[in-house]
Order: C-alpha cells, then structure tokens, then sequence
C-alpha cells in the first residue's frame, strides 16, 4: 500500500431508531465511546494520514470542547459539521481533504468491529480498481412482496451481497460523482450507490459477519459481546 488514505467518519446520524438520547456513535461500550472503538481500527495504519470526523451540527461544539485534544491521537485532523442526509455529510468531508490524498475511505462511525486485514484488501483494490466496498454474501432467503406484504417473488440469492463498510474510492473518482449528484433529491444510501450511478465499475472485497453496524439496542448487545471476544 502506497498511498495518502485519507478516512472519512461519518457521525452526524439522527440515531431514531435506537431510541435514546445519546446518539449512537458516543454511546459507551466497556469505558469509552463506540467511536474511539471505531477510530482505532484506522489510526495504526501507516497509509492513513487523516481521519475527518463529520459529526451531527448540534454535537459539534461539545465533541469539539470534549474531545478534541484526545482524537489527535488518533489522526483526527478536523472535526466538522454534517448535513441533513448522509449523502451531505459526506460531501462536507470530501471538501476539506487535503490535497495530496490519493485514496479516500468512507467508514460508518457505529462499525467498531472492522478489522485491519479488510481496511487493507479494500485499499489494495482501491489502488488496482479504482473502487471497491466490504460485502458479505446474502444467506437468507429472500422474498419480493406487495404492498399487503403478499410474496410476489423468491429472488434468487446467489448474486446478492450485502454492503458494509468501509467503501473505498480513487479521490478523482468519488469527488466528481459527488459533484454530479450534490443537489438531486434523490436520497443514495451508501456511497457505492453514488459512483455506480456516476458510470464507475466497484469491486467487492469479502467483509466479515462481524462488521455489523450498530442501529438497534439488539445490535449494541451483539457489539457488547463481539468486542469482549476481539
């Protein structure tokens, strides 16, 4: 790996459906936060000069005076404000990468169970393909339905997989398809989404069933646990 990395976190979720106060990405696993959990998957590698941190407008100023001093440690080099959907969080960071960035990861704040050797297959594929994401084959069975919840169709599983993070881009690549959906009203639930529909091929790098994303209380007790256990 040669590359300048630069990560973006994206932290600036409403965390509805947890159901509590805290938003999702500072609730405490063990002793600290689930995003320091987070952070340290990155920080050690060498290739990554900067981690951007793109937290929830009203959280800004209390992340700031809260941690600041403690997430330079961990390559967070700016800490700065995110939109209304995610799609907009993430334009904020790519606009305040630095300038010799080759490679820009794009990692969800509440994955905390990543793990080094997927960081680094999708940052190799990135460097030969220009793009490519962690996914995991569908094992379930899954079923078309109408509007009554009436099964129209089995879809087939063999060629499903199901996204995770992180999402890997060439800078060029990423930043333009960025630039091309900016202000559509269409909502693009990963950043995959965004460089598909810009024209660009993505790669698939096999992820881990353990790279869950933390959404629901269920999930926070399955992190508990996997994380006692790495």
């Amino acid at each position: 790996m040669k590359s300048d990395v630069s990560v973006i976190i994206p932290a600036a979720g409403l965390s509805l459906r947890m159901g509590t106060k805290i938003r999702k990405p500072y609730k405490t696993i063990g002793k600290k936060p689930i995003i320091f959990y987070t952070l340290e998957k990155f920080y050690k590698l060498k290739c990554i000069k900067e981690i951007i941190l793109v937290v929830n407008k009203k959280d800004l100023t209390s992340v700031v005076k809260k941690w600041s001093e403690k997430l330079k440690g961990y390559k967070v080099t700016k800490i700065i404000s995110g939109g209304r959907r995610r799609q907009d969080s993430v334009y904020n960071g790519l606009c305040n990468l630095t300038s010799d960035t080759n490679i820009v990861l794009i990692h969800d704040a509440v994955r905390p169970l990543v793990n080094n050797k997927i960081i680094k297959s999708v940052i190799e594929k990135v460097e030969d393909k220009g793009a490519a994401i962690v996914a995991v084959p569908m094992k379930a069975t899954v079923k078309k339905v109408n509007s009554n919840l009436r099964i129209i169709k089995t879809v087939p599983r063999q060629n499903l997989w199901m996204a995770q993070t992180p999402q890997g881009f060439k800078r060029d690549i990423i930043t333009k398809s960025y630039d091309k959906i900016r202000k559509t009203n269409i909502e693009y639930t990963d950043d995959a989404e965004v460089v598909e529909k810009c024209g660009y091929t993505v790669e698939i790098v096999a992820g881990s069933d353990d790279n869950i994303k933390i959404t629901t209380r269920e999930d926070l007790k399955l992190a508990e646990s996997l994380l006692k256990v790495h």
